[in-house]
């Protein structure tokens, strides 16, 4: 049986309609303090290129951590479906680097238009806070019981 997500634009359509039923996702970062993990939740939109886009309220935890080491890993699952149907709890990894943008800069009115279209509550975070993106290195999905992982590599 050929393989429904046998190329990185399968995959990331996947993931993306994934990512379109799901309000939020896992932000992990490294503590600027302690060099340990750290996870929060945080409202998001996946684009079609597999760049994740948040907003961060005043200045919490993860903005302290992202300015001091940008590297960060993000989840998005299903796990709503583990009371009826554990067999489909899909996930997806994007591990890459956060990259503020400014109010002023170019990117930030479409960008924050992207996120509030998704969510219109996220406008709170992007007017209080701070407007970033994960710019992914690699991409992966997990589906299921499936023991293949389905990756999208970036960078190769």
């Amino acid at each position: 049986m050929p393989d429904p997500l046998a190329t990185d634009e399968d995959i990331l359509q996947y993931a993306a309609a994934l990512a379109r039923a799901q309000p939020g996702g896992t932000l992990a970062t490294i503590h600027a303090e302690f060099a340990t993990p750290y996870q929060t939740y945080v409202l998001f939109h996946l684009r079609a290129n597999g760049e994740v886009i948040f907003a961060s309220s005043g200045q919490p935890q993860h903005q302290r951590n992202i300015a001091s080491t940008p590297e960060v890993s993000f989840l998005i699952d299903n796990r709503d479906v583990m009371a009826h149907d554990w067999q489909s709890f899909d996930r997806v990894v994007i591990e890459g680097r956060a990259r503020h943008i400014p109010q002023e800069g170019p990117e930030f009115v479409p960008l924050a238009e992207e996120l509030t279209a998704k969510d219109a509550s996220s406008s709170y975070f992007i007017r209080e806070g701070h407007l970033y993106v994960v710019e992914p290195r690699r991409l992966i999905l997990m589906k299921g019981l499936e023991p293949h992982r389905h990756v999208v590599d970036f960078e190769g």
